[in-house]
C-alpha cells in the first residue's frame, strides 16, 4: 500500500454531525493503479484520524503517527483514550458511519464488513509469518546431519541385543522363525515358553517364544553431533519390534538443542509429531507436545569430535557414554562447568552420584560442601570411606550411610553397605530404627530375613514397633523388637487395635441390638441347609461387624443394615460351605416382606463362582416359598 501517497491527498469533508461517537466518512483512492478505501475519522467536530485500508494491509494515521492497531482501538485513540492490548474481551468500541452510502462504499471495496476484513486480515497475516517462521525452522534443521548408521547399528546391537525364535505346533512338527536370520523352518522338538537356546540355522544365541505376538521395548538415546562451527543435542526414543521373522528398529527423534562454542546452553527445537524419525518430523520453537530431555543412554561412536571443542574438553562425557547406563546428558552438559568436581567424580568411577547431583541439584547444593578443594572435602568423608564409594558406585543414599558411620563411629559392614546400596535404602527410612537398635549391621541382616521387599518391610517394621510401643511391650526385649515372623506379628497388632475399636463402637449400638432381637425370631426362618452350603441369619451387630472385617466390605462399617434388621425392614444372612461353617463365604441382604434377595457379594465386594452360587440362591429361595406356604396353611388350619 502506498499509504504515503494515499496520506498526500485531500481527506473527506467534515459531515458536520453532533455527535459523542466518531464519525467515519469514507471516499475511494487511487494512486499509480493502487487503490484504497480511506476512512476520515471525525470527533466533536475535528478530524483525528485516517483510515486506510486495501485487500493486504490497513493503516491509520493519528496524531503524526502510524497505527496497525484495529478499529476499534483507533476510535479510542481518535478519543484520546488507552489503546486495550486484547479488546474481545472488553466493550467493543465501534464508529458512526456518517452515512449509509459511507458504510456501503466501504463494504463493496472489501467486500466484506469492516469487522470481518479485519479479522481476515489478522489470520492471513498470521499464516504468511508462520510460513515464514516454518521455512526459516525447516532450513536451518535440514542443515543438521543424519544420524550416523553406526548409531543405529550400536543401538541395536547394545539396548536390544535379544533376539527371539518364534515357534508354533503344527501337528507332529513345530515351525519357528528366528528374528536374528530371519530363516523360517520346523522341526520335530519344540522348545519350552522363554528357553535359552540357540538358532538351528544361523546358531546366535535367541530366546523361545511360543505364539505370534509381536513384542515391543523403548528406550532413551542422546546423540550429539558437529553442526558446522555448532553442535547438536539430538533427543531420540528408540524402538525395537520382534516378530516372526523380523527385527524392526526405529529412532524417533524427539527434540533438539543447537549449542554455541562458547556455550553449554543453546535453542530447543521441539518436535511438533508424537513419535517420527528424523526425516518425518517437523519442528517448532514451541513446546506443543511437552517435550523434555530426559535420562538417556548416550552413543559414544562420535564423541571425539565433540570433545575437540573447547567447551566440551573437560566434560568427561565420553567416560559417562562408554559406561553403558543412563543419565541426565543434557543436565549434566548444563551443569559440569559451573560444578568441575563432577568430571573427577565421573573420573573417579562414582557414575551414578554424577547423575544423581545433575538431576537433583538441590541436594548436590545442600549435602555437598561446594567449595571444597577435594573429593573428600566437597563429600564430607574420609579417604577409607571414599574408597568404599568408588567400590560400589554409590549414589546419594550410599554417601549418606558412610557420613553415618564416619559420625557415629558404627562400624557399617561391607556386606550390608552393599545390600543398603543395592536397594538404595535411606537413612530416613531408618532413622527411628536405628534409634532403638542402634547397629546398622542388625537391622539389614534382619531385614535380609523377611519375605517382603525392603521397603515395604521398613514400613511394617516402624508400624510394627509403634503399635507394639502403644500395647505398652518392652521393646528393649529383642523378642519383641525382632519378631521371628514380622508380618504375622504386625497383622495381629493391627488386629487387636481394630478389635479394641469394635468393642466401643458395640457400646453405641445396644440398642439397635436390642430392636433387632425383638425380630431375630421371625429372621430364623432363613435359617437352610443342603448338603453343600448353610444358610445362617445374623443375629447380632457384632456378627455383621466381624463379618464386614472378615471379607472386607461395607456390611459392619457403618449403622445402615443394623437399622434395617432392627426396623424388619431386610436382614443380612451368612452363607457358609458345609465343609467349613465357621468361615465366612458370602453375605447376602434378603427383603423380608417379599423374600426378594437385594444383594450377594463375597470378599472386597466380589462374586467368586457366580454361577454356582446363583443356583444355590434359587434353590434357597424356593425352599423359602415352600415354608412361607406352609406356614400360611398351617395358620389357617
Amino acid at each position: 500500500m502506498k499509504r504515503t501517497e494515499f496520506l498526500k491527498m485531500q481527506p473527506c469533508e467534515n459531515p458536520g454531525i453532533d455527535s459523542d461517537d466518531v464519525i467515519a466518512v469514507s471516499q475511494l483512492l487511487e494512486s499509480d493503479g493502487e487503490q484504497a478505501v480511506e476512512l476520515s475519522l471525525f470527533w466533536k467536530g475535528e478530524l483525528r484520524g485516517r483510515y486506510f485500508a486495501d485487500s493486504e494491509n490497513y493503516y491509520t494515521w493519528i496524531d503524526g503517527k502510524w497505527h496497525t492497531c484495529k478499529i476499534a482501538n483507533v476510535v479510542r485513540l481518535c478519543r484520546y483514550e488507552m489503546v486495550l492490548t486484547n479488546d474481545y474481551y472488553y466493550s467493543r468500541e465501534w464508529i458512526e458511519w456518517a452515512s449509509k452510502e459511507d458504510e456501503n462504499r466501504v463494504k463493496d471495496f472489501l467486500h466484506t464488513g469492516l469487522d470481518s476484513y479485519e479479522a481476515e486480515i489478522g489470520w492471513k497475516k498470521q499464516d504468511q509469518a508462520y510460513d515464514r517462521k516454518q521455512r526459516r525452522i525447516d532450513k536451518l534443521m535440514a542443515e543438521v546431519p543424519c544420524v550416523p548408521d553406526e548409531a543405529e547399528r550400536w543401538v541395536e546391537e547394545t539396548l536390544f541385543p535379544e533376539n527371539f525364535l518364534y515357534f508354533q505346533k503344527d501337528g507332529e512338527r513345530t515351525t519357528y522363525s528366528c528374528t536374528a536370520c530371519g530363516a523360517k523352518s520346523w522341526r520335530k522338538k519344540a522348545w519350552k515358553h522363554r528357553e535359552k537356546t540357540s538358532c538351528p540355522k544361523c546358531g546366535r544365541p535367541v530366546i523361545a517364544n511360543k505364539g505370534t505376538e509381536p513384542k515391543m521395548k523403548r528406550k532413551p538415546v542422546v546423540i550429539l553431533q558437529k553442526y558446522g562451527d555448532k553442535w547438536v543435542e539430538r533427543q531420540f526414543w528408540a524402538y525395537c519390534w520382534w516378530e516372526p521373522g523380523k527385527k524392526r528398529l526405529e529412532l524417533c527423534e524427539e527434540l533438539r538443542a543447537i549449542m554455541q562454542q562458547d556455550r553449554t546452553s543453546g535453542d530447543l527445537w521441539y518436535g511438533l509429531e508424537g513419535a517420527a524419525d528424523e526425516f518425518e518430523q517437523d519442528f517448532w520453537d514451541k513446546n506443543r507436545r511437552n517435550k523434555r530431555f530426559i535420562p538417556s543412554y548416550l552413543y559414544p561412536g562420535n564423541l571425539d569430535e565433540i570433545m575437540e571443542m573447547q567447551v566440551m574438553k573437560r566434560s568427561a562425557l565420553d567416560i559417562l557414554a562408554k559406561q553403558g547406563e543412563r543419565f541426565h546428558v543434557n543436565s549434566y552438559i548444563l551443569r559440569f562447568r559451573a560444578y568441575p568436581f563432577l568430571e573427577y567424580f565421573a573420573k573417579s568411577g562414582l557414575y551414578r552420584l554424577v547423575d544423581e547431583c545433575v538431576s537433583n541439584p538441590w541436594w548436590m547444593s545442600s549435602a555437598l560442601y561446594l567449595c571444597g578443594e577435594t573429593q573428600q572435602e566437597i563429600l564430607r568423608i574420609d579417604g577409607n570411606r571414599l574408597r568404599r564409594l568408588k567400590e560400589l558406585n554409590g549414589g546419594m543414599r550410599t554417601l549418606e550411610w558412610l557420613r553415618y558411620e564416619q559420625g557415629s563411629g558404627k562400624k557399617i559392614t561391607r556386606e550390608s553397605l552393599e545390600w543398603l546400596n543395592k536397594y538404595n535404602v535411606s537413612m530416613g527410612e531408618c532413622q527411628e530404627l536405628l534409634e532403638g537398635i542402634g547397629s546398622v549391621n542388625k537391622m539389614v541382616n534382619y531385614l535380609k530375613k523377611q519375605k517382603e521387599k525392603p521397603g515395604k518391610a521398613l514400613i511394617t517394621w516402624n508400624d510394627y514397633l509403634k503399635m507394639a510401643e502403644n500395647e505398652g511391650y518392652d521393646l528393649t526385649d529383642s523378642i519383641i523388637r525382632f519378631p521371628r515372623d514380622l508380618k504375622l506379628r504386625h497383622d495381629q497388632l493391627v488386629e487387636l487395635g481394630i478389635q479394641r475399636k469394635d468393642e466401643e463402637r458395640l457400646k453405641g449400638l445396644k440398642k439397635l441390638d436390642d430392636q433387632i432381637q425383638h425380630w431375630l425370631p421371625e429372621a430364623m426362618r432363613y435359617s437352610w441347609q443342603d448338603r453343600n452350603y448353610l444358610m445362617i441369619p445374623a443375629r447380632s451387630c457384632r456378627e455383621l461387624i466381624e463379618e464386614g472385617r472378615a471379607l472386607h466390605h461395607c456390611v459392619g462399617n457403618g449403622d445402615t443394615y443394623m437399622k434395617k434388621m432392627a426396623e424388619g425392614e431386610s436382614w443380612i444372612l451368612f452363607l457358609r460351605k458345609k465343609e467349613n461353617p465357621e468361615t465366612p463365604y458370602y453375605t447376602i441382604e434378603i427383603d423380608m416382606v417379599t423374600d426378594a434377595i437385594r444383594q450377594w457379594y463375597s470378599k472386597l465386594d466380589r462374586q467368586p463362582d457366580r454361577e454356582v452360587i446363583s443356583k444355590v440362591l434359587h434353590k434357597f429361595k424356593s425352599a423359602i416359598g415352600r415354608k412361607r406356604v406352609r406356614d400360611a396353611i398351617a395358620a389357617i388350619a
